[in-house]
């Protein structure tokens, strides 16, 4: 069987049918065109570099001082969990932070908020960042889930070798 053979089996010989599947993956490949930048945008108006930038303009900025650090995990790669305190309104209070190894706790972590200072956030530290993976669950399956409607609304006859 030649590759001639094998194209034909599965697009069969219909000049047509063949301009069907070129739209098909004219989508497929135009999904992720459009879906990749749009991803870069969502994920950059999530992080935390943009939330720290609108805290520095609001100056809701607290300067906290390391008080305790303990390594935990094996010698040479050690995770910090460390403990910072600072003064906000004349009330001394304590933020505790993680940092993933090759990091290391600064003596001085710069801690900011959004409205409400008793939710502080800094850069410096370790997130877990799984909303950004449930955004780009649709960045990889929307493209392919526009192609098969496409495929679908298209008519295609679905033909096997």
């Amino acid at each position: 069987m030649t590759i001639k053979d094998a194209l034909i089996g599965v697009f069969t010989d219909d000049p047509v049918n063949w301009i069907k599947w070129g739209i098909v993956f004219a989508i497929l490949i135009g999904g992720y065109v459009i879906a990749i930048p749009l991803y870069g945008k969502i994920s950059s108006r999530l992080s935390w570099e943009r939330k720290r930038d609108i805290a520095r303009s609001r100056d809701h900025i607290i300067k906290a001082a390391l008080i305790r650090k303990h390594p935990k995990g094996e010698s040479g790669k050690y995770s910090w969990n460390a403990a910072y305190r600072y003064e906000f309104q004349g009330e001394e209070k304590k933020y505790h932070a993680y940092f993933k190894e090759p990091t290391r706790p600064p003596v001085y972590l710069y801690l900011y908020y959004l409205d409400n200072p008793r939710k502080l956030f800094s850069v410096e530290e370790y997130h877990y960042e799984n909303h950004k993976a449930v955004l780009l669950l649709p960045v990889i399956f929307l493209p392919w889930i526009l192609a098969l409607m496409a495929l679908f609304l298209l008519n295609i006859p679905l033909t096997t070798v």
